[in-house]
Order: structure tokens, then C-alpha cells, then sequence
């Protein structure tokens, strides 16, 4: 049952975060940052992944004749531990890296966004943040996958 949970975890945000983060990156592209719009646009996007994750993974469980949240065996603990070490490693590794460019980024929205820079600099960062949380919980979801793969 959880790699069918991972399977839907990770379509579901390539697909709905994925057309989020394209839609940030066109209006910077654009230098059109509307700050509200991105944050209603992340939190439907949220809310509309939420929706069809839950109700797919239980459907997923009771089609497959399984239980929706069966305690974890030892396997299963195992593949948690493996997957949070290396989503987590690269999750801080993501966030050094977005704070080292914060400099250049802040170079960027004073060169392109001379009517609020410091506002485009915070809406840069922070869809910056929340592309490499997103983007670490996918690989962590994805590693969660080739581990039952691995094992099975």
C-alpha cells in the first residue's frame, strides 16, 4: 500500500505543483509577479492535491483489498528511514543553496522589478523555498519507490 501512496503522491505534485511552479516561473519570466495571486494560486493547488490524494490512496487501498494505513513492517521502516535520510540531506542541502543565492536573487528583482524590488525578492524566495521542499519530497517519494521495487 505505501508505494501505491508514493505513486500517487508523486503524480498528483508533478502534476498540479508542477503546473504551479511553471506558472510562478512564466510571470517572473514575464516580470509580472502578483504575490496574492501565486499565494490563492499555491493554496488551491494544495487544497486540489490534498483531494485527490486522500480519496485515491483509499480507493487505491480498497481495490487492492488492503488496509488504507496497515502498521509498518520491518521493510517498511526501513525504506522510511532510507527515503527521509537522503529527501532530508537534499532537502538542507536545497535550502544552503537557496540561501547562498539570495544574493543574486535580490540582484535580480532590483535590476527587474525597480517599482518593489524588496516585494519581488520576498515572493521570489519564498516560491524558491517552497520549489525545493516540493521538489525534495517528490525525490524522497520517488527513492520511497525504487526501494519497494528493489526489495519486492
Amino acid at each position: 500500500m505505501r508505494e501505491k501512496v508514493a505513486w500517487i503522491a508523486v503524480i498528483t505534485s508533478v502534476m498540479i505543483f508542477g503546473w504551479y511552479f511553471w506558472s510562478a516561473w512564466a510571470e517572473f519570466s514575464a516580470r509580472q509577479l502578483d504575490g496574492d495571486a501565486l499565494f490563492w494560486r499555491f493554496l488551491w493547488c494544495l487544497g486540489i492535491a490534498v483531494v485527490i490524494m486522500l480519496p485515491a490512496a483509499m480507493i487505491a487501498a480498497r481495490l487492492g483489498g488492503q488496509d488504507f494505513d496497515p502498521p509498518a513492517d520491518e521493510m517498511e521502516v526501513r525504506i522510511e528511514a532510507i527515503s527521509n535520510r537522503y529527501g532530508l540531506a537534499l532537502l538542507e542541502i536545497l535550502l544552503v543553496a537557496t540561501v547562498l543565492a539570495s544574493k543574486w536573487i535580490t540582484d535580480i528583482a532590483r535590476a527587474d522589478f525597480t517599482p518593489d524590488p524588496v516585494g519581488a525578492t520576498a515572493i521570489m524566495l519564498v516560491n524558491l523555498i517552497l520549489f525545493v521542499t516540493a521538489f525534495a519530497a517528490v525525490v524522497r517519494e520517488i527513492i520511497i519507490i525504487i526501494q519497494y521495487r528493489m526489495y519486492a
